[in-house]
């Protein structure tokens, strides 16, 4: 008898007002067009929503196909109602939140368009367990290069198993295909990593972190 007041107030809870998703949106193409940032989602929405499902409830409109990936049938049924957007394949959809970076479908598996459309690829949110934050070059995890980036970016992730990022090394796509992603701490940090991005390996790899 309790599902019902708990539905709705979870569905309210996923409403972004005119000025969050404006707020959320800048933040989005801010982190793409400056790769390798970190960026931070508002805390009043992190004490509401999980990060993941941010990104989404900021950019679904009517009938916008999208996929949660690792989450079970009543979030994206609420995301459906919060959004109007269409539930649809992950390989098939245009936005993608990822509630688990290890899932197989990471990145290959999901839509990243084609040599003459590729803006039908996805655009994709990936949650990890750890936190992100800037480094150097000897306490990276992992190091980004590429348009938008002056030299290198160098990233650490902390309190996470670097299996959670081994994503980012299966990335293998022919420009201008591929798929833009956000890659989402616990806390709400996040980057953005464009499709053009070039990532590698860090000086702190293989000690699951720093």
């Amino acid at each position: 008898m309790t599902s019902t007041p708990l539905a709705a107030a979870e569905l309210s809870a996923r409403f972004l007002n005119v000025h969050d998703s404006q707020n959320v949106f800048r933040l989005l193409m801010d982190a793409l067009s400056r790769p390798g940032i970190i960026q931070h989602f508002p805390s009043e929405l992190l004490s509401r929503i999980s990060p993941v499902e941010i990104p989404l409830l900021a950019l679904l409109g009517y009938n916008t196909s999208f996929a949660l990936v690792g989450a079970d049938e009543s979030r994206t049924q609420l995301m459906e109602r919060a959004t109007s957007g269409r539930p649809e394949a992950p390989e098939l959809a245009s936005y993608v939140a990822v509630f688990d970076s290890e899932n197989p479908l990471l990145p290959m598996g999901l839509c990243m368009g084609s040599p003459m459309r590729p803006d039908f690829a996805a655009q994709v949110s990936v949650q990890i367990k750890g936190t992100l934050r800037t480094a150097d070059s000897n306490s990276s995890t992992f190091e980004m290069t590429g348009p938008g980036i002056e030299e290198i970016h160098h990233i650490a992730v902390d309190m996470s198993a670097t299996s959670e990022l081994e994503f980012l090394f299966r990335r293998d796509w022919s420009a201008p295909r591929g798929i833009d992603m956000w890659l989402i701490g616990s806390d709400g940090s996040f980057i953005g990593i464009p499709r053009t991005s070039r990532i590698q390996r860090g000086t702190a790899w293989n000690k699951g972190g720093s």
